[in-house]
């Protein structure tokens, strides 16, 4: 404080604006910079979400689709498309490649899972070559309702998983964006009160080291021009202000020496 009251009004000015200035940028740059982080990583958590829920949907509709497939081999008749259908390379290239796609830990555990039940429902129907050579439909059917049904199942329930696991978290990233927006204004609110406060104390240090001095000068002119008061200003500084009073009483006791010569 005593090395401020001895810096010039000009400095007095321009360090005090200064002080604003960097306190809003730098509140205003952690605001941004916290919005912008947070709201990137909730983004790219909601991409991941959304591919996740995407993959595991077309998922469960390939495999029902040849799960579909198997069953019309089942109560048809046998022809050389049931070979065609078991070796659906397209389809289990799908599910092979499938785990590269998801990021996020838990979509991979539950896509491990899948790969575990497809592998199981796989092995299932590589025994479909040998019952399609029985000529009789009950075994067939039998097969399919009671021996691959249930496995598909399994393999079904565990895609659902994927899903809603990955609908959830879609769900729940939502409403963390929506939370860090509003967690994100924090930084400019207190920003915003600092610089207000900021203004504040710079008022005050212009009316106490500028503005305060100025009229007090100004009052004692006044009272020495008016009502021949004697000129008694003290300013409790070391600046341009205080050399100026010096300076205007100075001249008043030469007016007051002048007029006694008179």
């Amino acid at each position: 404080m005593a090395n401020f009251r001895y810096m010039g009004i000009k400095r007095k000015v321009l360090l005090g604006c200064i002080v604003l200035a960097l306190i809003l940028l730098i509140s205003s740059s952690i605001s941004m910079f916290e919005f912008t982080r947070m709201n990137d990583h909730v983004t790219e958590l909601i991409s991941d979400n959304t591919k996740s829920i995407e993959i595991s949907r077309e998922l469960l509709a390939k495999a029902e689709e040849y799960n579909l497939r198997l069953m019309h081999l089942v109560v048809g008749e046998v022809a050389e498309e049931s070979i065609e259908v078991i070796n659906d390379d397209e389809f289990i290239s799908f599910f092979s490649d499938m785990k590269e796609s998801f990021v996020t830990e838990q979509d991979k555990a539950n896509a491990d899972s899948v790969m575990y039940a497809f592998a199981a429902y796989m092995y299932v129907v590589r025994e479909a070559s040998d019952i399609w050579l029985i000529s009789k439909d009950d075994i067939r059917k039998e097969w399919y309702f009671n021996r691959l049904q249930p496995v598909y199942g399994k393999l079904k329930a565990y895609i659902e998983k994927l899903t809603n696991d990955s609908q959830d978290a879609l769900i729940r990233n939502s409403q963390s964006l929506q939370d860090n927006f509003y967690r994100s204004l924090m930084p400019g609110l207190i920003s915003a009160l600092l610089g207000f406060m900021m203004v504040l104390l710079f008022n005050y240090y212009l009316n106490h080291y500028l503005i305060n001095p100025l009229l007090k000068i100004s009052r004692g002119i006044k009272g020495y021009l008016s009502l021949n008061k004697n000129y008694d200003v003290r300013i409790e500084s070391n600046d341009e202000i205080a050399e100026l009073n010096d300076r205007v009483k100075d001249i008043i006791d030469i007016n007051k020496s002048a007029k006694k010569r008179s």
